[in-house]
């Protein structure tokens, strides 16, 4: 057996028994305060990490505490795992989640908000929950691309879930997220885009060298226009990337955000 196939092995034998850990915490979340099920899921992200070899690097200041809504780049399923392991976060993610292996019943365990892609309707219905958790002093994660990218360039951000922030009168805090190379570029491996599967997208992470998480925090943005929060939020995101920013080529109506995936 190759060194690379043992450490893959090793990998997902300790991945397995992680997630099981990560189960019977899912279980038992729900019959936690909510300061201490955040707590657990953040050890549980920190572990997760260790056993994939992927190493954080943190730049800027995390929200220490609530409330405040977090806005991210979106590469890879990884990003919940680097975000929920600095930040007491609560995560909105599309519906599809529920229904992965494992991670749906930890995703459902630890308070994820789903929203149903396409649909204006759950949209408000999503938006209308993160206003209450931020007016509760919670911080909630959102990915406003509503879809993964190859990490090279910031696709525009939608606002609809941003109006959260504004009914609650609270911050916007951007978050760069990436998985540098070793020259510095984005890595190809953790990219969750396409038609690729979670199981098909997390043999690839199991397969790949130790990789590197970078967390670019940026300065919090007041919520005062969705619409101006999501290109101030855009721009900083992609100005700590150094990558390009797509605008919308017209005006639409704003798009439900979905996120994890």
């Amino acid at each position: 057996m190759t060194a690379s196939r043992r450490t893959r092995v090793r990998r997902t034998l300790r991945l397995a028994a992680h997630l099981g850990v990560g189960w019977v915490g899912a279980a038992v979340a729900p019959r936690l305060a909510p300061a201490r099920r955040r707590r657990l899921a953040r050890r549980l992200a920190r572990r997760t990490l260790a056993i994939l070899d992927v190493r954080l690097i943190v730049h800027g200041t995390p929200p220490r505490r609530g409330p405040c809504l977090l806005v991210a780049n979106h590469v890879s399923w990884l990003d919940v795992w680097a975000l929920g392991a600095v930040c007491d976060a609560r995560f909105v993610a599309k519906s599809e989640v529920r229904t992965w292996p494992v991670a749906g019943r930890i995703a459902r365990g630890f308070d994820t908000l789903f929203i149903r892609r396409g649909s204006f309707r759950d949209a408000a219905r999503v938006k209308d929950r993160v206003a209450a958790a931020l007016a509760a002093g919670e911080i909630v994660a959102v990915f406003p691309e509503g879809t993964t990218t190859d990490g090279a360039r910031v696709r525009p951000f939608h606002a609809a879930l941003l109006q959260a922030a504004v009914d609650a009168a609270v911050s916007v805090q951007p978050v760069a997220l990436r998985y540098p190379d070793v020259d510095g570029r984005p890595h190809p491996g953790p990219a969750f885009v396409g038609d690729t599967s979670f199981v098909a997208s997390l043999r690839r992470v199991l397969r790949l060298p130790a990789l590197r998480a970078r967390l670019v925090f940026g300065e919090p943005i007041p919520a005062v226009a969705r619409r101006e929060v999501a290109l101030r939020a855009q721009t900083a995101i992609a100005r700590a990337l150094g990558v390009p920013v797509d605008r919308p080529t017209h005006r639409t109506p704003p798009r439900p955000l979905a996120a994890a995936g």
